[in-house]
């Protein structure tokens, strides 16, 4: 039994215990007859109960121990990928093995679990997975079975993943060693084959877009091969090559890489084919072709970049927004330009333009603002705020004072026109110092605030960009040190992928209130065969709200005419479709209406069988060594399985674990101490009826 609070508490309640039952049985008129005995009786049954009563205000516990036993535990993880049935042994794979493993699995009462894997964990063994992922499968198996007591991992596969990291370089800490059991055929024939394509996903009209492509070769020295990419869109036949290279064959294994450019005169996804042609037969030609895929779009946003003087800003601007496929950069200096320039830039159409320290009268008065297109006006100490002010009614500054200051910035918490994520507010808590205006200044219109200006450990209230909508959308970011920025990005995570993802989302906020569109759909055009298709689409009111009371309909189409009709399921605000497809080009149609408006979206989707299990059919024995080893296992053969779970079993740290639970109940939930209390009181009072009558 424990208590929660101190033991001296027991010495009060014993005392004060003791001074009420003597107060109330101390000698007085009425006692005097009574024996003495029996008034130490009733003393004491007074005093049991109020002891008992003011030890129950100190919540008393009970504790109750129980030992379990936990037997060892084999995790037996067993490759469910189609390449296991591609060897020349799949029939035994199929029965005998399957029965092989069923025996061992009843062998001295052993708590085996066995785990069917591909691409995640399956419930039972098939054969017909699409790929396979070590790390994912091991990473997960690490958690969930990382609180029991496990005896041994064995891993039972061919050695072939083709998605996911690479488990050899990566920190999975399993509680156990892992054994790995070779399945398949590891003998090396003679083949050819494409082991890499590289190529963006989305490519702009009339572009040129780069491929890498690898092809390697095993055992063909001496032979010559002819390497061909078409563009299976436009030519299903495959006759005429858009790409064409002859490599000969100098060693037993060799590798040879190209890398090209492609473009496409057509938007819509276009599907591209590469092969590989020798004169040698190969045992395995599966390998030899792939198809890859690009997006071909026609609507890049082109931004306007102008500068009135070089800033490394503008540098850093420029090659952030550049990184993106969707934008088209132009950057002028207007010192540079003369009158024609200008009107070029006039007349020209941009979605979106970015001011650098812009305040000369002459270049505002020749350039001639339309007023639906967003600007981002960029203010540092080349600005003229006297100027400014006249040229701006949506920012004053309140005097003329051209001096500035480093500071911090901190991020509003409160701001709500892009999600900020928890990395990206990180990043901006440590950004370097800002160069910042000493000037307040006042904001005439209504804004949303991204960042204010922190000045050592405090935080202020002046804005230092903001967004604000005045007839058309604008940003404004007072101050310069962007390029500061980008730096600290690349010193802190060797990259500057958090400086352009907030280059992108500000420019995205602007373009915003240029997408009117109120209905839209969201799907990856590129899908595998086999697997479910999730098609998301939201709809908009008169009011930009998301409503999903009205029905939405999709059409797909075959490349054979033939049609398919669905209908999106409303879940919460948006529209949901999960469906399957067989392999093949579709395009769709989806529609919905509300009231007297009607909304079109229409679309492309390939759905592809890459076969991606069928392309590397050889047994890869020194990755499942290697990832044996690294967890202090080893690799066995597949007959050798029952060996190796009989040295599991004598291993010494293979051995029932005792653990001790302990369940702790407060003395007040159990009925007999109230029934002891009852007791007492109850004795008591019959005693006093009986011999005194009070």
């Amino acid at each position: 039994m424990i208590l929660p609070n101190s033991i001296f508490y027991l010495f009060i309640f014993f005392i004060i215990s003791c001074g009420l039952s003597y107060l109330l049985y101390r000698k007085h008129t009425g006692l005097l007859d009574v024996p003495r005995f029996l008034l130490l009786f009733l003393s004491f049954l007074r005093f049991l109960s109020f002891f008992i009563l003011f030890y129950l205000l100190l919540n008393p516990e009970l504790i109750k121990k129980e030992k379990i036993l936990e037997h060892p535990l084999i995790v037996f993880l067993q490759d469910n990928s189609a390449s296991i049935l591609l060897g020349s042994d799949s029939i035994y794979y199929q029965t005998k093995y399957l029965q092989y493993i069923d025996s061992i699995c009843n062998v001295n009462n052993l708590d085996i679990d066995i785990i069917p894997f591909d691409e995640t964990i399956k419930k039972e063994v098939r054969f017909d997975g699409n790929m396979t992922n070590f790390y994912s499968v091991l990473e997960q198996v690490s958690n969930n079975y990382a609180n029991l007591n496990v005896g041994a991992y064995i891993l039972a596969s061919d050695g072939i993943y083709n998605k996911g990291l690479n488990p050899l370089y990566e920190d999975i800490r399993l509680n156990a060693p892992l054994y790995t059991v070779l399945l398949g055929d590891t003998t090396q024939r003679r083949d050819a084959f494409i082991s890499l394509i590289r190529n963006n996903s989305i490519s702009y009209l009339d572009n040129q877009s780069p491929v890498e492509v690898a092809v390697q070769t095993e055992h063909m020295k001496g032979s010559s091969l002819i390497f061909e990419v078409f563009n299976h869109t436009q030519d299903p036949t495959h006759s005429r090559p858009i790409y064409s290279q002859k490599i000969n064959i100098n060693n037993i294994n060799d590798a040879h890489k190209f890398q090209f450019f492609i473009s496409s005169d057509k938007p819509g996804l276009t599907s591209y084919y590469a092969r590989v042609k020798s004169s040698f037969s190969e045992h395995n030609l599966t390998n030899n072709s792939s198809f890859f895929f690009m997006d071909v779009i026609d609507n890049r946003q082109k931004i306007l970049l102008l500068f009135s003087t070089p800033h490394p800003d503008v540098e850093a601007i420029k090659e952030s927004l550049s990184s993106y496929d969707q934008y088209e950069v132009h950057a002028y200096w207007l010192s540079s330009l003369n009158n024609k320039n200008l009107d070029y830039i006039k007349k020209d159409q941009y979605d979106l333009m970015i001011t650098h320290q812009l305040s000369d009268s002459r270049y505002f008065n020749k350039i001639q603002y339309n007023n639906d297109v967003p600007t981002w006006h960029i203010l540092g100490s080349n600005t003229d705020l006297a100027m400014f002010n006249k040229m701006h009614n949506s920012l004053q500054f309140n005097y003329d004072d051209n001096s500035f200051e480093f500071a911090n910035v901190t991020l509003n918490k409160n701001f709500s026109s892009f999600v900020i994520s928890d990395s990206l507010s990180e990043f901006l808590s440590f950004s370097t110092p800002f160069l910042t205006p000493f000037s307040e200044f006042k904001i005439n219109k209504l804004s949303d605030v991204l960042l204010y200006k922190k000045i050592g450990s405090l935080n202020t209230d002046q804005p230092i960009m903001f967004f604000v909508n005045d007839n058309k959308k604008m940003a404004f970011l007072i101050g310069e040190g962007l390029w500061r920025w980008r730096l600290n990005d690349t010193y802190l995570n060797g990259n500057t992928n958090l400086f352009n993802t907030l280059m992108n989302k500000v420019v995205q906020n602007l373009f915003s209130d240029q997408d009117k569109n109120k209905f839209h759909i969201n799907y990856d055009p590129i899908q595998y065969a086999g697997t479910q298709i999730i098609f998301e689409a939201e709809l908009y009111n008169q009011n930009f709200e998301l409503v999903n009371s009205h029905d939405v309909n999709i059409e797909f189409t075959d490349s054979l005419g033939q049609t398919y009709y669905y209908q999106f399921n409303p879940i919460n605000d948006r529209y949901y479709l999960t469906l399957t497809l067989e392999k093949g080009k579709y395009s769709f149609v989806a529609s919905t209406q509300i009231g007297d408006d009607s909304f079109i979206k229409k679309g492309d989707l390939i759905v592809t069988d890459f076969d991606i299990e069928a392309r590397d059919l050889v047994a890869d024995d020194s990755f499942l060594s290697n990832l044996a080893q690294s967890h202090n296992g080893y690799m066995v053969q597949k007959d050798s399985l029952l060996d190796l779970i009989n040295s599991i079993q004598k291993k010494p740290d293979f051995k029932i674990k005792t653990d001790l639970k302990y369940s702790y109940k407060s003395l007040i939930n159990f009925e007999v101490v109230l029934l002891i209390i009852l007791a007492t009181l109850c004795l008591e009072w019959l005693i006093r009826r009986r011999y005194i009558n009070y």
